[in-house]
């Protein structure tokens, strides 16, 4: 089984103090799929991978775990990896981190309706 931890690991501490940082609800989807994105650009290679396409076949769902989806022609690009790899569980604590600042965010009561919409 391969391991991509590594890879998780030099994106980790950018990526979590973007999460920190963020105030918008709005704001998560796309931080994550560019996350995500990085992700596979320094596993796979800036060469094989056109970042701006593959955040495009990368969703975040907050309503259902595992709060992320892929669009097939990327599951296609992934398949080995992606059965024979800890690239899901790695993907998955993303979306769960991203998730819960989501959360974070929509339940903050000191804010108000209006500035969470701004």
């Amino acid at each position: 089984m391969k391991s991509f931890i590594k890879y998780y690991n030099e994106i980790k501490p950018l990526y979590q103090n973007k999460l920190d940082l963020t105030k918008k609800f709005q704001e998560i989807p796309s931080l994550f799929s560019e996350s995500v994105s990085k992700l596979l650009e320094n596993i796979y290679g800036e060469d094989n991978l056109d970042r701006k396409l593959i955040e495009s076949y990368i969703e975040f769902d907050p309503d259902k775990e595992p709060y992320f989806k892929l669009k097939k022609e990327l599951m296609n690009f992934l398949v080995e990896d992606w059965t024979d790899s800890d690239l899901p569980s790695i993907l998955e604590k993303m979306a769960k981190a991203a998730y819960a600042r989501y959360k974070h965010i929509i339940e903050d009561h000191d804010r108000t309706e209006t500035f969470r919409m701004e």
